[in-house]
């Protein structure tokens, strides 16, 4: 096997295991590259070594390693999202004991970008490079409201969708309603649909084409900040989205792209139910 080869080889390997929900074994890793599993192994202890993969004890399957993930913060420290993302949210956290989150969408998950701690009363349990569910989070619904119908469908596959709580919401129609109603206000609300006692606020952030490339939310107890106080939080969130589209570029004064005509803008998914 060729240098060449096995760089290439390396890094789908390290590209397979970012891209999964889950850490990933050798047999796995093989299939997925089209390799043998002794090829696989040495791949993964020359980058185990190297400190790109890390192996988790109790199922001896590999994850990211402390290098990838330094490269990979090395290089959102500089863009101009998380930088702008994470001062926004940041100053939510010191002055509004708000917990702030920046994500996208990767697959069928949120991958969570950047977490801000507050000094709130919420402990924050999140960090980068955490997936979860869309359905449930204002930052997924804020991403899954502008996507494309189909991509949306294949993000959130066949209803009812894994329930996190009671309320989380699992039906394909009432979803539907609620991406629609997020589109028309401009924000996303998920009422202790996540996580019982916690309400989460989110508003996507547009580049300069206007297509939304990422989101933003805030969390707090519901039990110390109940709907009355909803609106102006929602309003704060969306300046802050706001500040962070005109970062990328977008005009602001502008209204979104046309849903209907173009096809890179949010328009109702079409649910499957079966």
């Amino acid at each position: 096997m060729s240098t060449n080869q096995s760089l290439s080889r390396g890094l789908a390997l390290l590209d397979a295991i970012n891209e999964s929900a889950q850490p990933l074994g050798i047999r796995e890793v093989a299939r997925l590259l089209q390799i043998s599993p002794s090829i696989a192994q040495r791949l993964a202890n020359s980058l185990m070594e190297a400190g790109y993969l890390q192996q988790v004890p109790e199922t001896r399957k590999y994850r990211l390693g402390y290098r990838a993930l330094a490269l990979g913060s090395s290089m959102v420290r500089s863009d101009t999202l998380y930088v702008t993302a994470s001062q926004e949210l940041g100053f939510l956290a010191e002055h509004h004991q708000l917990n702030g989150y920046l994500g996208v969408i990767q697959q069928d998950a949120v991958v969570y970008l950047h977490t801000v701690q507050s000094h709130g009363a919420i402990a924050i349990r999140a960090e980068a490079g955490q997936r979860l569910a869309p359905h449930a989070t204002a930052l997924g619904k804020s991403l899954l409201a502008e996507l494309p119908s189909d991509r949306a469908t294949a993000v959130l596959g066949p209803a009812p969708y894994p329930a996190r709580t009671k309320q989380t919401i699992t039906g394909a129609r009432a979803l539907q309603r609620e991406l629609e109603e997020t589109r028309r206000r401009g924000y996303s609300i998920a009422d202790e649909e996540n996580d019982l006692g916690v309400v989460s606020i989110g508003t996507g952030v547009r580049n300069k084409d206007g297509i939304v490339v990422a989101a933003i939310s805030v969390a707090f107890l519901k039990a110390q900040r109940g709907p009355k106080e909803w609106p102006a939080i929602a309003e704060m969130v969306l300046s802050a989205g706001r500040r962070c589209s005109g970062a990328l570029g977008y005009a602001n004064d502008l209204s979104p792209p046309d849903r209907v005509h173009d096809a890179s803008a949010g328009v109702p998914f079409k649910p499957q139910t079966h």
